[in-house]
């Protein structure tokens, strides 16, 4: 790490980025753990640093990160990765305070909620960091899903979730889904400070690199600097378009 610290002015200067995985071993259902994987491949190509640690417990966590990445699972891992996240609460508020970005997908992003309702009725706390409360007493949904996100670009991915999320007012969702079938909501994830979530997968950065360029270049805004990019953006953006026009082309899609 590169650094240059002047005592009373607490100036740092950092190149290197650490980024969390919060149980990824319970939590990176279908590659949603690899999110972490690829925001730290952007930033790599960058010219940055980056280290990944995984965190289980309280005793793995380093005293800050720039980013918390969480994936999804299955509904057996609903209330073992509940049991395993509420111990880190105080840790994730330290890193929060400190300026830790949290990217979350699927049944991470229920965890780090306030509340997820099971499918027998009972009401776990959550995390309490994202503005949400996560019903898991509804239908799966299992599907591609594309749309618009909140900067008006076309996204998609592949959706398998049960139940819904309610936001809290004033949170804004992530993205507009075209046509939603089998009673899929309309509004889909969330973004707001420092906050990403997303029932997409796929993963859903690989899919749509911007939503990791967002991340990244919001990490890298935190210190001074901007996105360097470099012929390896071009090419994955220039990959994921082409999935996701045929993800359109098969959900009967026309956009413009």
């Amino acid at each position: 790490e590169i650094s240059a610290c002047l005592v009373g002015s607490e100036m740092c200067i950092r190149d290197s980025f650490t980024i969390a995985r919060l149980v990824p071993r319970m939590l990176g259902l279908n590659g949603s753990s690899r999110n972490a994987s690829i925001l730290a491949s952007y930033l790599k190509h960058s010219g940055h640093t980056i280290e990944i640690v995984d965190v289980d417990a309280p005793g793995d966590a380093p005293a800050q990160v720039d980013a918390v990445c969480v994936g999804s699972g299955s509904a057996s891992t609903l209330r073992p990765a509940a049991t395993l996240i509420i111990p880190l609460v105080r840790v994730l508020a330290q890193w929060r305070t400190h300026g830790a970005h949290v990217v979350a997908v699927g049944t991470g992003w229920d965890l780090l909620g306030h509340t997820v309702t099971t499918p027998e009725g009972e009401v776990l706390p959550g995390a309490g960091i994202l503005p949400s409360h996560s019903d898991h007493g509804g239908t799966r949904f299992s599907g591609e899903v594309a749309g618009v996100d909140y900067q008006g670009r076309a996204s998609a991915g592949y959706v398998n979730q049960v139940g819904h999320v309610k936001l809290e007012g004033g949170a804004k969702p992530l993205m507009e889904i075209d046509a939603p079938e089998s009673g899929y909501p309309r509004e889909e994830g969330l973004v707001g400070d420092n906050v990403f979530a997303t029932r997409v997968g796929g993963p859903a950065f690989a899919l749509n690199p911007h939503w990791c360029e967002d991340v990244a270049s919001s990490l890298l805004h935190a210190r001074g600097e901007t996105l360097q990019r470099t012929e390896f953006h071009s090419r994955i953006d220039h990959a994921a378009r082409e999935a996701r026009r045929l993800i359109e082309a098969r959900l009967g899609v026309a956009r413009s």
